[in-house]
């Protein structure tokens, strides 16, 4: 009994394994979708290129990006990390000022696109010095953009309505949104 339970696991993690090596999810992309999430054939999820119709052509991905410190990076981190897939400071301030930002009280907002997508913006927080601060109530997304060589350009959102782009240090742990043209 022991040795089939055994061998059923191996086999259930070897299918894992060869589901998730067999698809790049960060290079599949989608015009059409109306909420953000779609599925590949078989109905499995798929994290996927969200297109809000927004001027500059831009898609962003709709799921944040998983890493360590409890999926926050620094943004030495990001950018060796993603490089050219993390938005621009222009990309971030476009999102702000094209989209409808909608608070849903469980701690993000749905940001609706000019063509009626939209894609979820979780307040995850921000990481400092060993801490997550804030989860729920403010979230932090960093920019490809520097300023300097101890800051760069980051969107800070709350749920109170605040949404903008500013500079902050480079070693705070902030969350990551990837984009595509």
């Amino acid at each position: 009994m022991k040795k089939l339970r055994f061998f059923s696991l191996i086999i259930f993690v070897s299918l894992i394994v060869a589901a998730l090596t067999g698809c790049k999810k960060d290079e599949l992309e989608t015009n059409t979708s109306n909420n953000g999430n779609s599925s590949s054939g078989g109905g499995n999820a798929v994290t996927e290129y969200v297109d809000l119709g927004l001027p500059s052509g831009t898609k962003w991905k709709d799921k944040n990006e998983v890493g360590s410190d409890d999926n926050f990076y620094t943004y030495e981190e990001a950018v060796n990390a993603f490089g050219g897939k993390l938005p621009t400071v222009a990309q971030l301030s476009e999102l702000c000022n094209s989209c409808e930002w909608i608070w849903n009280n469980s701690g993000s907002y749905k940001v609706v696109g000019p063509n009626g997508n939209f894609i979820s913006m979780p307040a995850a927080g921000y990481f400092e010095d060993g801490t997550v601060y804030h989860v729920g109530s403010i979230g932090s997304y960093w920019s490809t953009t520097p300023d300097g060589p101890y800051f760069a350009y980051m969107l800070y959102f709350d749920s109170m309505g605040s949404k903008y782009t500013y500079n902050d240090q480079r070693t705070t742990g902030r969350s990551v949104r990837l984009v595509t043209k």
